[in-house]
């Protein structure tokens, strides 16, 4: 069955919606108005607030033969959780099937609403872009008869536009019963963001204003406590030439730019402090000094970390959320922030080695999947391989394990014989033999990695399970994108059908992170939710895997008081939280 037009789309009805709201970050968004149209009869509905919050539900049907359409679905589906309204729709977003329709092309740049119509041709029907307007809104009041007029009008223009958009879109390229499944799925996962934002996640609020309030202070110690160990700072600056010296005494092989200064961009010290653990410290506190302001986390005074998740924005289809109001997003040490309130806890559930599960599925490689299964794929590989004997553990071949263990993360992202070497510290010609045993021992996958990557490159389209594409057909573009995007892509395709799961089961999902997911539940029922949540994930994992193969997924949970804490941030935690003692006892 083909659909052209919306009359053929299979739902009693369909409306094309938008809402206007403001509020802080962080903050659960004042309603101001909504629009509606519905797209059948072409009749269309304008509501105040005082209207909407009056209403104990929403002025249309509800029901999965329902469909909503819209333009990036989350802001109105936290807008109908703010008025407690059922989201039981079915969502249609034109900004992820836009996004799916246009991923790779270099032409396609900016993404908003307007850029969709240009694109699509419908230029008479772009919505004016006042900033006087938004301004108005962002207010927050109070608005006089003509600025409430002209709210509604403004809001109307995004309205009126969504008909003549989705049907420009089932013309030009006419939906298969499959494209409309997918739509819906991603449609779903939208929903599912939306119930996510509207969650958020608990922040020990009491702590953070006191790190705010005392910020200044504790930069200043935080530099002389960590700099002891390295003499790179003078009065509160970092100098390169000091930072020489220091790489000369450890003897690391820092990266350097063409000019032949050291790189000091944040993903150069990201990288080799994974590969040198001794420079970790450093590079959390450049981070915390050069990229973070406390105050940019985007925290609601009910103590909930609030942001856009931004979902589909990177070219694999995974979320992209602000790396300073996501509390996710910056120095490793802020997730100690995060806490549960009294009587509730928290769980991090993360598919183990999602990536290796995803490659040794989708590629069919037997044994590549059996070092998978094995429960440590980087010893597995060793013995596979001749590089260690059958038997052999973490703890009896800890060495060849970390070389295998670079050589196997590494090959999903095209790493060099340098990097690996970098990364386990080995020869760069040790590093390329161990890049060839990969290759001679899993032979099925570097087949079909080899394929994907072709194939990218020649500008054919590469495409996920459930219909997230790739096409490249003009542009510089590196032979290692298409090495990797089929695992990320999956990967995502996995965490939103995992997240779609959790929130249509009536789980408290917090937030997804990359290949986790966060709960919150009373700690009564904590255990039987991360019990359900991982039944989810891994229901998830058995639709992308397909064969009945399942991805592991592991757990920790938080209970109060205890907090969350990152490993690898705890150390840069106790300074800055012991230092706050000292400033303000």
């Amino acid at each position: 069955m083909m659909y052209s037009t919306i009359g053929s789309l299979p739902f009693r009805k369909i409306y094309g919606v938008d809402f206007e709201y403001f509020g802080k970050d962080g903050a659960i968004p004042e309603i101001v108005c909504m629009v509606i149209q519905d797209l059948n009869t072409n009749e269309v509905s304008r509501y105040w607030a005082t209207e909407l919050y009056g209403m104990s539900d929403s002025p249309f049907e509800t029901g999965e033969d329902v469909a909503l359409i819209t333009y990036f679905a989350p802001a109105e589906v936290q807008s109908m959780l703010a008025l407690n309204w059922s989201i039981d729709v079915s969502i249609i977003d034109l900004f992820a099937e836009f996004r799916c329709d246009t991923n790779g092309d270099p032409t396609v740049i900016r993404r908003g609403l307007v850029h969709a119509l240009d694109y699509f041709g419908l230029t008479d029907l772009k919505p004016d872009e006042k900033d006087e307007m938004r301004s108005l809104i962002l207010s927050g009041g109070p608005w006089n008869k003509k600025q409430r007029l002209a709210i509604l009008d403004y809001c109307t223009q995004d309205v009126i536009c969504l008909g003549p958009l989705i049907s420009s879109m089932l013309q030009r390229s006419p939906w298969t019963d499959f494209r409309l499944n997918h739509a819906l799925i991603r449609g779903r996962y939208m929903k599912a963001v939306g119930s996510m934002q509207h969650l958020g996640i608990p922040i020990d609020l009491d702590l953070l204003d006191q790190l705010n309030a005392n910020w200044d202070a504790i930069k200043l110690k935080l530099i002389e406590n960590v700099d002891t160990q390295y003499g790179v700072y003078v009065d509160g600056s970092f100098k390169e030439a000091l930072f020489h010296s220091y790489l000369a005494r450890e003897g690391i092989p820092w990266p350097r730019l063409p000019s032949g200064r050291l790189s000091l961009d944040r993903d150069t010290f990201s990288d080799m402090s994974k590969r040198y653990p001794n420079v970790q410290s450093l590079h959390e506190l450049r981070k915390t000094l050069g990229e973070f302001k406390l105050n940019n986390l985007a925290v609601g005074r009910d103590g909930r970390n609030r942001t856009l998740l931004s979902p589909f924005s990177a070219k694999t289809g995974r979320n992209q959320p602000s790396t300073t109001k996501f509390v996710f997003g910056p120095s490793k040490w802020v997730r100690g922030l995060i806490k549960p309130t009294d009587g509730m806890s928290l769980a991090y559930c993360d598919w183990s080695s999602q990536e290796i599960a995803i490659a040794a599925a989708l590629s069919g490689d037997d044994l590549l999947w059996d070092a998978y299964e094995s429960g440590d794929p980087y010893i597995a590989f060793a013995i596979q391989a001749d590089l260690a004997p059958h038997g052999a553990t973490k703890d009896t071949h800890k060495d060849i394990r970390n070389r295998c263990k670079s050589v196997v993360l590494g090959t999903n992202y095209g790493m060099s014989a340098y990097g690996v070497a970098q990364a386990a510290k080995i020869h760069e010609l040790e590093a390329k033999a161990l890049l060839q045993k990969h290759r001679e021992t899993y032979q099925r996958f570097w087949s079909w990695a080899e394929r994907n990557k072709n194939r990218g490159l020649l500008g054919l389209k590469l495409e996920t399970c459930f219909g997230w594409p790739i096409q490249v057909t003009a542009g510089d573009v590196k032979a290692n994108t298409f090495l990797n995007w089929p695992m990320q892509a999956h990967g995502a395709e996995m965490m939103r059908i995992a997240s779609i799961l959790a929130v249509e089961r009536d789980i408290k999902l917090c937030a997804p992170i990359h290949d986790a997911l966060l709960i919150e539940a009373p700690t009564a029922d904590i255990n039987e939710g991360v019990l359900r949540l991982t039944e989810c994930m891994r229901e998830a994992s058995e639709a992308v895997l397909g064969d009945g193969k399942v991805c592991r997924v592991d757990a920790d949970i938080v209970t109060y008081p205890d907090r969350y804490m990152d490993e690898n941030g705890k150390d840069m935690w106790e300074k800055i939280t012991g230092i706050l003692t000292q400033v303000h006892p």
